[in-house]
């Protein structure tokens, strides 16, 4: 993965150098402070096409956005709508093994996965004008969020071969749940919350002509969630009653694409 990082850095890099020339920037100075020609910013998040490409088959965490910038000379206030949640998503993360008998292995499947929905408000500081500039931001963050978990089991039967057969049989002690008419799950937890949270962003702005700019920046991000309802069923009794919690992500790494107006 890094190595295309690193590729897109050295294509960026050159085009860069080639238009520094040309790419003088409009600026008026008014008050001893850099106004730009084009002070409006309309641009997304383009890291999960990159993420998908990189990563192949590996499971990742998908940010997509949009955002807006209005530009007041050093500083950006800024306002974004984000949708986060996971990439390549793959039918379970993790089992463990129930039980085992010379004949058959009964397995436990487990998978979690989350969908979250936020709006972002705030603003950045900027230094240096021209070809490149850096940035550091922060945002207040407030959405809703769907935190999703099942789990269901399979027992596997021993051939005459010594192979695992997945066998279709379901034990009267292995009850399962069907979500509306869906996939059928021995256990589910789906959790509804308010999410609130703070984010700060540093940035490396490539202004690549008068009208568009590549930001690749780093958000680490703060959120308190706020239980609001729950859905389950458990008979295996694998799951506890949600609540309200915090959570830190070191950060997202962003590259966006503006387009200056």
């Amino acid at each position: 993965m890094k190595k295309y990082f690193l590729l897109l850095l050295g294509v960026f890099v050159t085009v860069n150098v080639i238009n520094s020339q040309e790419n003088t920037e409009s600026l008026e100075v008014i008050d001893s402070a850099y106004l730009e020609q084009y002070r409006n910013y309309f641009g997304s998040n383009i890291t999960p096409l990159l993420s998908g490409v990189v990563s192949g088959k590996d499971n990742f965490n998908v940010k997509v956005n949009l955002s807006y910038k209005r530009n007041f000379g050093e500083k950006n206030l800024r306002f974004s709508m984000n949708y986060l949640t996971e990439g390549n998503v793959f039918p379970y993360d993790y089992y463990s093994i129930q039980s085992t008998t010379d004949t058959s292995l009964h397995n436990r499947y487990f998978d979690n996965s989350y969908e979250h929905y936020d709006f972002r408000f705030g603003f950045e500081e900027l230094r240096g004008y021209g070809g490149a500039r850096v940035h550091v931001g922060v945002d207040a963050i407030i959405g809703f969020g769907n935190n999703s978990s099942i789990y269901f089991d399979r027992t596997y039967l021993k051939d005459t071969t010594g192979a695992y057969i997945l066998t279709n049989d379901v034990s009267s002690n292995n009850f399962q749940y069907s979500i509306n008419g869906g996939p059928v799950y021995n256990g589910y937890h789906f959790i509804d919350y308010l999410i609130t949270g703070i984010d700060v962003s540093f940035g490396f702005d490539w202004l690549l002509n008068d009208r568009f700019m590549f930001t690749f920046q780093v958000v680490p991000q703060f959120n308190y969630y706020i239980f609001l309802n729950e859905k389950f069923g458990d008979q295996h009794m694998e799951y506890q009653s949600a609540t309200n919690y915090a959570d830190f992500k070191l950060g997202y790494f962003d590259l966006m694409l503006y387009y200056r107006f």
